[in-house]
């Protein structure tokens, strides 16, 4: 899966827990807690839908990291067992 079908998936996943974030104005460089009003358990909960939905496995060690919309796209596509 490339970057740009990761942040269409990550655009579902962020409308069906954060519907009130409008992602196409998320700036993807910029930390998201820098531009939404997102909780940490908000966040969790995007983390492990992109787990269960791109069968993708997120290290707990690995969510500080994973700031921006380009960090986790980034992640996502560079990992052997995702799919759509």
């Amino acid at each position: 899966m490339n970057k740009d079908e990761v942040l269409n998936e990550l655009a579902k996943i962020f409308y069906q827990i954060t519907p009130e974030i409008e992602f196409k104005k998320i700036n993807p460089t910029m930390p998201l807690r820098d531009q939404v009003e997102i909780d940490s358990l908000d966040f969790y909960r995007i983390l492990t839908e992109i787990q269960k939905k791109l069968n993708v496995y997120v290290p707990d060690s690995k969510f500080r990291e994973l700031k921006s919309l380009d960090d986790l796209a980034s992640f996502i596509s560079g990992q052997p067992n995702h799919h759509l």
